[in-house]
């Protein structure tokens, strides 16, 4: 395995991760993932197939997995994605690693910081839009989240990238 040819997997998958969970994913999808799993078929469907798009555009690049790569690497991104976004597992690893007070995502948001909020929904937090006040935790569930999913995705890309 090369050092390019990791970095370029993980870049390509994380380029697929932002857009898909930051344009592509519906208001719906957004909104109701954490308990429907229609709704979160949906997320995850568009997600996995910005995915394939990503790792189709490096194979110009020279960067062409093994098939069976492409389908663990893929299976894991989609199955750790499902499952985190189903908010539960980040609430439960904050209030078990010593961060128990941001997993209710009770905080004041700042500004651009307030799509952040949204991660949780209107039902499960109580967040107030105050350009006055303090900013979002910097450990707070959003980020925490954010952080799981890019290492899971750094997990794919090594299953990607392994090999010739």
């Amino acid at each position: 395995m090369s050092a390019a040819r990791l970095g370029a997997v993980y870049a390509a998958l994380m380029a697929a991760h932002d857009v898909a969970d930051h344009v592509a994913q519906t208001d719906h999808q957004a909104a109701n993932k954490a308990t429907s799993w229609k709704a979160m078929a949906g997320h995850v469907g568009s997600y996995q197939a910005l995915q394939a798009l990503a790792l189709a555009a490096l194979r110009p690049y020279g960067v062409r997995p093994a098939w069976w790569r492409v389908a663990l690497a893929t299976a894991w991104s989609a199955g750790t994605h499902a499952l985190l976004d189903r908010r539960w597992p980040v609430k439960w690893l904050l209030e078990h690693t010593g961060s128990a007070r941001f997993a209710d995502a009770r905080f004041v948001v700042r500004g651009s910081m307030a799509h952040a909020a949204r991660w949780f929904g209107a039902a499960d937090a109580q967040v107030a839009v105050d350009q006055a006040t303090h900013p979002v935790p910097l450990h707070g569930p959003y980020l925490a989240d954010q952080a799981l999913h890019h290492a899971c995705l750094f997990v794919a890309a090594l299953i990607l990238a392994g090999g010739r």
